[in-house]
């Protein structure tokens, strides 16, 4: 039983050694404030791609029932209102028209015959009486409805060999404005791959940029949604100077009409990042930029973006409201790391929000380059460590530190197999004697055969003192 009692004691001295090793506990896992305005794929400092485009676009529909014979344009030409961009298949058009010409004809020479046929049975008629004129009679009535039949249809192929002439002297398709022919869609589908384009109108053959005012076309992947808003300050870079930078606002963000990425690398994919792979293949929404000005950029540049932080002003800071601590007299801290890496209770002040992504905007005591934590009661706390990686958290609801009360529990170490209870006696000598010094042999035990004989106290104390 002491040998037990001695290890109990030691066990409950390495615990209390670890537990005060421990330093209060595990860090705190802060996060850094533009990694999580960055949750839409763009935070600041980000660049990524734009093009110039004009504000107004022409779409120009082929007739799907006719050929075409030659297109006289390419994706990038500029052209004038006026300006020749295809021509229809004439020869097939020119055969349609002498076909309705020759059925006119033939109507036009049925309309003679009718006259003449009613002309003869209105004589015949004068000489007959009786049942014989009766029956005239019905005969007159029957070609007079072929004659106003036949009159209709002329009327109707008249109006088709007109069409078809107007066809055939239009026979070359121009531009309707003046622009740069930003895209050819050779197949005739929409986006989708139908031969409608997303509102189920013909998709159109050329597209024509209008010349005029400018502004800048993006593309959002679905890892970039929410990143830029309405309202979002970008400032543009020229690809090729430097210095060259304009500004503007985002004015539409259009998430009802998805686009599919047309390759041509004007739509937002972050620098470095791949622009084919499978991520890139989800839904892409295009956003358009107003600028502030148009000097110096030309249609269909291809120019850099980037979030505008302003000069001499530090970055709009927008945090996801899980992260903020609401006061009953509506203030708002957040749990932020101080210079020391350690936490602190930070008072804030908040501006716009935002309900649909449910961030409220920190106009003063927070900036992009700051980390904070999420407010769990059960680890914040005033001067706690904090840590840039992610602490793995203890299983269940057992706590840090040992609970009060179980110390007194390690006495009958009933819960802990640290040695076999049958193996006691094979590692102590019987009658709980010290543990042998330091380089010593532990004593063999005895095999217990016959209860050894009673040796007196004082026969016991004698020998003792003898051998001293």
């Amino acid at each position: 039983m002491k040998a037990r009692k001695w290890i109990t004691l030691a066990l409950a001295g390495c615990i209390s050694l670890s537990l005060a090793a421990c330093g209060g506990g595990p860090a705190v896992y802060v996060q850094s404030v533009s990694q999580l305005m960055g949750y839409g794929g763009i935070a600041p400092g980000d660049r990524f791609g734009g093009m110039v485009v004009s504000e107004h676009v022409a779409e120009i529909r082929k007739d799907g029932d006719r050929t075409i014979a030659e297109l006289l344009v390419q994706e990038g030409d500029d052209v004038k209102e006026g300006d020749p961009l295809f021509s229809y298949d004439t020869e097939e058009l020119q055969l349609t028209l002498d076909k309705q010409r020759l059925e006119l004809e033939q109507m036009q020479s049925s309309i003679e015959n009718f006259k003449e046929q009613l002309e003869q049975l209105e004589k015949e008629r004068k000489r007959v009486g009786g049942t014989a004129k009766l029956q005239y009679t019905v005969q007159i009535q029957t070609t007079e409805v072929e004659l106003k039949e036949t009159e209709l249809k002329i009327k109707t192929k008249e109006a088709e060999v007109k069409k078809s002439e107007d066809i055939l002297e239009n026979a070359t398709v121009t531009a309707p404005v003046t622009g740069r022919v930003q895209a050819i869609n050779e197949s005739g589908s929409g986006s989708s791959g139908m031969p409608q384009g997303e509102n189920g109108e013909p998709a159109p053959y050329i597209t024509i940029q209008k010349s005029g005012a400018y502004r800048i076309k993006g593309i959002l992947g679905e890892l970039q949604r929410g990143g830029i808003t309405e309202g979002s300050k970008i400032k543009i870079l020229s690809r090729t100077d430097p210095s060259k930078t304009w500004t503007g606002t985002v004015s539409l963000v259009d998430y009802e009409n998805p686009v599919k990425d047309d390759g041509r690398g004007y739509g937002v994919v972050m620098m470095g990042e791949p622009g084919g792979d499978e991520m890139t293949a989800a839904s892409r929404y295009p956003f358009y930029v107003k600028l502030d000005s148009t000097e110096g950029l030309l249609m269909g540049e291809h120019v850099y973006m980037e979030l505008d932080s302003g000069e001499g002003s530090s970055f709009a800071v927008a945090v996801d409201g899980s992260f903020l601590v609401m006061e009953e007299d509506g203030s708002a801290y957040v749990w932020a790391e101080n210079n020391h890496n350690k936490l602190e209770k930070r008072k804030v002040t908040l501006g716009a929000y935002n309900e649909m992504m449910n961030t409220y905007e920190v106009t003063e005591g927070l900036t992009a380059e700051d980390y904070i934590a999420f407010p769990d009661p059960n680890v914040c706390k005033e001067g706690v460590r904090t840590s840039h990686e992610p602490v793995a958290e203890p299983t269940g609801d057992a706590p840090d530190a040992m609970p009060e009360g179980d110390m007194g529990n390690m006495g009958d170490m009933g819960d802990m197999e640290m040695i076999p209870e049958g193996d006691m006696g094979e590692m102590l000598p019987e009658g709980g004697a010290e543990m042998p010094a330091e380089g010593e042999m532990m004593p063999e035990p005895e095999l217990e055969t016959e209860a050894p004989a009673e040796v007196p106290v004082e026969t016991a104390a004698e020998t003792t003192e003898g051998g001293e």
